[in-house]
């Protein structure tokens, strides 16, 4: 976590050191590999990061026991496979592990599985399944509204996503002020240059300033943590975690 923390504030050095310690610690568990398939992204090494997800996805805990991990991890899988124009590859990932969401007529959406939904619509779009496409972002958006952005559990910018997905950029890009200034900042930089359910705004003036500023409140956050550890107001970190 320390480690995705500083890829956040934009140092990749020092999320290089934490992310490389969680796996000598934690070589076969998900979040260790997770945070590396994360650094290799933001590095635009793709053949590394997949091969880093695919091992996040087969790590200890597994899908039950460490839910947000490897859902993270199997988001990335699919963001992969279509960035590549595997789209049918990327379907039968969802009919392996979320088969509900593609045969039940009216599947329910939760919070197990409404980001899986979310990426779903979009490989279905890509298959020529609108229809059922159209209606997994109909019961995402219905799941989300009402429920706390940013919290644990929280949705952080899935109605961003979904309001993408529709075509609707304006409500898109107010949905995405609404989380800035809430406070949304996890994992960015991914959705600023890697999510494929942001590729209708990603170009938006309006997008790419309000990234430009959260950018910007990084870099301010670093310079304030450099700052704290030379005054000693913030403990500097041990260089070991044994």
């Amino acid at each position: 976590m320390l480690g995705l923390v500083y890829l956040d504030l934009g140092d990749a050095a020092q999320a290089d050191y934490w992310l490389k310690q969680s796996i000598t610690i934690g070589a076969v568990r998900t979040w260790p590999n997770v945070g590396m398939a994360l650094l290799h992204t933001y590095r635009h090494d793709v053949a590394l990061a997949q091969e880093s997800a695919n091992r996040a996805m087969q790590a200890i805990p597994v899908k039950t026991i460490d839910p947000f991990g490897w859902q993270l991890a199997f988001s990335l899988i699919r963001n992969m496979d279509l960035r590549a124009g595997r789209a049918a590859e990327a379907r039968a990932l969802y009919q392996t592990h979320y088969p509900a969401l593609l045969n039940d007529n009216e599947p329910v959406i939760n919070r197990t599985n409404y980001r899986q939904a979310i990426d779903l619509a979009l490989v279905l779009a890509k298959t020529g399944e609108q229809d059922r496409a159209d209606y997994l972002l109909d019961r995402s958006l219905a799941f989300v509204r009402g429920k706390p952005r940013l919290d644990f559990v929280g949705y952080g910018i899935a109605d961003v996503q979904i309001l993408a997905l529709q075509g609707k950029t304006e409500a898109a890009l107010t949905a995405l002020r609404q989380a800035i200034d809430e406070g949304w900042r996890q994992f960015w930089w991914y959705y600023a240059e890697h999510d494929p359910n942001l590729d209708s705004i990603r170009n938006e003036p309006e997008f790419q300033a309000m990234m430009q500023e959260i950018r910007a409140d990084m870099a301010e956050q670093l310079v304030r943590v450099h700052e704290w550890e030379a005054n000693g107001e913030l403990a500097p970190i041990p260089k070991s975690l044994e």
